[in-house]
């Protein structure tokens, strides 16, 4: 039993480092053929392209659960919206529907469709 955990715990590992490489590669090649040409940037090598790769998912979020869509986004909202009572989610969806966001996207008077 010991022996077909460590097979998933290899073969997990080896996979992940495959990806790594994969996106590392496919990173380098599209910043040396696009970044470069287009904005005469430097070329970059691999480790420069790894580099990368992890500054970005440093400044986009982390490493760990908060990051790359873990599903605890909206948990917070959708729990909020579950205990509002009915007149307290109308004036929420009220105030939101001015900033532009909701049904009336940010209009007082929708204007009914002009061209029909």
């Amino acid at each position: 039993m010991q022996y077909m955990k460590w097979k998933w715990v290899a073969k997990g590992f080896a996979f992940g480092l495959l990806f790594v490489t994969v996106m590392t590669f496919a990173t380098m090649l599209l910043w040396n053929n696009l970044a470069a040409a287009i904005f005469a940037l430097p070329v970059l090598t691999f480790f420069q392209a790894l580099g990368l790769m992890i500054l970005g998912r440093l400044l986009t979020g982390g490493f760990w659960s908060r990051g790359w869509g873990r599903g605890q986004r909206g948990y917070h909202m959708r729990e909020r919206w579950k205990n509002m009572p009915p007149e307290q989610r109308e004036q929420f969806m009220q105030r939101w529907g001015k900033r532009g966001c909701g049904p009336m996207g940010g209009q007082e008077n929708p204007v009914e469709n002009p061209s029909a």
